[in-house]
């Protein structure tokens, strides 16, 4: 069912050489250990780093040394900053172990040890807690509460922060229930629940004093109420035109698995929330395991963080344009049926909405569905992928009697940048936005970007500019209201290696609906207008400049190792190369190429 997807035609007008290609494969990763964009190092430390990899010891270091920072951070008044630091931390600590392993081989770990991760775990989910609780995020705040309570049902601290929170939120019935336990937790936790309902009873009766004043001032002004509206529509009418508060791109959390554990999603954690496979792996297993997996997980994430109740006959449409796409493989969608068992069918409609060129006709009709093919089964319970290739009112027109396939629950923008290559891209993504804006269909959006790799430098996730302008014409050009925020996902595709670290498909992650019926749809224009007052400005797509790709001598000889390794691959899998291969399997090959390593031009000819 995923033949499509390797075949569609790559149109980027800037890389002739590509124009007869297919559209990306998966990356052929090398068989060692090491990234699958560069030469496996021969050096003797590999042995010695694997086995630094697999001891727990040093998870608990490096998570107690991001705790520091974040501390010193927070101290600071770097909130945001620290709060990333303690969620790596989290990440650093060591993951249960699988159920299969566990039955295999007991649990070599000294209870000392244990003991001393669950110490620093519940340190820094009540660190998390503070720093959510700082910045006013009062329901995440309570949500790390829980996580504490959940080991430590008697602490003090949780439990005085929840009932703060609750309170904060006007949440009274939560908020005394809270106080309640914090009671009942000791003589401290008794003078503390006192404290609060004291300042509870202070703030309800201030908030009585200002209600009352503020009818007694709206009755006595009512008589006056002419000369008000005539002040102030002259103090508007001296106000500049066209003028709108600057924007900026929204904070992006890091993602929790806390965050993902939602009723109805059964996570196989051993797999999903592994941290050797979608943090540490990442370059170094073979790629085409991302290229699978991924998106179906990235999917679920989505749908658990935007709190959406999936319904048992599910169907998305999965938006892509096949000038950028950053997968080619087919994704395994049964790994949704298998963590959601409420679901009876699943359906995806993958709709290329890229432009079209004028070069080599595309590999499948044009403005036609193809019939829906399964691509996996779970018992009886199936799903099935159809594909589509032209513009989404296209695709609304030619199923409009197909009400099975036509009428989505969720849409997926599988790393589509909304700008793309200018307006022309524009208008046909603004078009199929209202399209699903007019049902009122929330959207599940994913961008690329630069994530930290293993082994590499430190560094703080960047969202790209053409991210960045995404977010821009959702928030402001087409009002969408936020869901779930954005997020730095954990399921991601490794790409190529960026200026610091790993250039990632599916790197962040947002879940947005449409604010409200308009009356008239969005056109280019107002989005552009719009932009403008916000002051963004948009720049059409490029391609990520990558580390590997300057012109010095280590470049080139990095590029060299890189194409003897590839052919070694071509060799071992019985392909010719070079010259001695025929055209097309020397146009296939720089595709493939291209991907292994992420040069911009065409390999050499041996």
């Amino acid at each position: 069912g995923g033949a499509w997807l390797l075949g569609v035609s790559l149109r980027l007008p800037t890389m002739a050489w590509l124009r007869c290609c297919s559209r990306r494969q998966a990356p052929l990763p090398l068989e060692k250990d090491t990234a699958f964009w560069e030469e496996a190092p021969l050096s003797k430390a590999g042995a010695v780093e694997e086995d630094e990899r697999t001891d727990p010891s040093l998870g608990h270091e490096q998570a107690a040394h991001l705790k520091d920072d974040g501390n010193e951070k927070f101290a600071r008044g770097d909130t945001a900053e620290a709060m990333d630091l303690w969620s790596h931390a989290l990440d650093a600590l060591c993951m249960p172990p699988d159920v299969s392993e566990a039955d295999s081989a007991p649990c070599t770990r000294p209870p000392a040890e244990d003991e001393r991760v669950r110490e620093l775990r519940l340190t820094l989910l009540s660190n998390m807690s503070l720093g959510h609780k700082k910045l006013k995020q009062w329901r995440h705040a309570v949500s790390y509460c829980d996580e504490v309570l959940l080991e430590q049902p008697a602490n003090v601290k949780a439990l005085y922060r929840k009932a703060d929170c609750l309170g904060e939120l006007c949440a009274w019935r939560e908020a005394e229930e809270a106080a309640a336990r914090l009671e009942a937790a000791g003589e401290e936790g008794a003078k503390l629940a006192q404290q609060k309902r004291d300042e509870w009873k202070r703030r309800l009766k201030a908030a009585d004093g200002k209600q009352k004043k503020m009818w007694s001032t709206a009755i006595s002004e009512s008589n006056s109420a002419e000369p008000v509206k005539s002040n102030t529509r002259k103090s508007l009418e001296t106000l500049p035109k066209n003028t709108a508060e600057r924007w900026d791109a929204p904070r992006v959390h890091q993602m929790s698995v806390f965050d993902l554990r939602r009723k109805g999603i059964e996570w196989i954690e051993g797999e999903d929330f592994d941290d050797a496979v979608w943090r540490d792996g990442l370059g170094f297993r073979d790629a085409t395991y991302y290229q699978k997996r991924a998106l179906p997980l990235t999917f679920l994430a989505a749908a658990a963080l935007a709190n959406v109740d999936l319904q048992p006959d599910l169907v998305i449409h999965c938006l892509l344009d096949g000038n950028i796409a950053p997968f080619a493989e087919p994704h395994d969608w049964s790994m949704v049926l298998q963590r959601c068992p409420s679901l009876r069918t699943f359906t995806v409609v993958y709709i290329d909405i890229g432009a079209v060129g004028d070069g080599a006709p595309p590999p499948m009709p044009y403005g036609q569905l193809l019939r829906p093919t399964e691509e996996g089964r779970v018992g009886d319970r199936v799903a099935r992928a159809a594909r589509f290739l032209g513009t989404y009112r296209e695709f609304k027109e030619h199923c409009q009697e197909l009400p099975g396939l036509v009428d989505p629950q969720l849409a997926l923008w599988a790393d589509v940048p909304l700008y793309g290559f200018g307006d022309n891209d524009l208008a046909t993504r603004v078009e199929a936005y209202e399209l699903l804006a007019a049902t009122m269909v929330p959207s599940v959006v994913t961008q690329g970007g630069e994530i930290p790799g293993r082994g590499g430098p430190p560094m703080v996730p960047r969202v790209s500019e053409q991210a960045s302008s995404s977010m821009a014409i959702l928030s402001e050009g087409l009002g969408a209201a936020t869901m779930a925020d954005w997020h730095w996902n954990r399921f991601v595709v490794p790409l190529d290696r960026g200026s610091q670290g790993i250039l990632a498909a599916h790197a962040l992650l947002g879940v947005l609906r449409p604010a409200a019926k308009r009356n008239s749809p969005a056109q280019v224009r107002s989005v552009k207008d719009a932009l403008t007052r916000h002051g963004v400005v948009l720049a059409p797509y490029k391609l990520p400049e990558l580390a590997n790709l300057s012109n010095d001598e280590e470049a080139d000889g990095l590029r060299k190792r890189q194409w003897e390794a590839f052919c070694e691959k071509m060799r071992a899998a019985g392909r010719p190369v070079g010259m001695e291969a025929d055209e097309q399997e020397r146009q296939r090959q720089s595709m493939e190429f291209y991907q292994f390593c992420g040069i911009s031009e065409p390999p050499p000819v041996i």
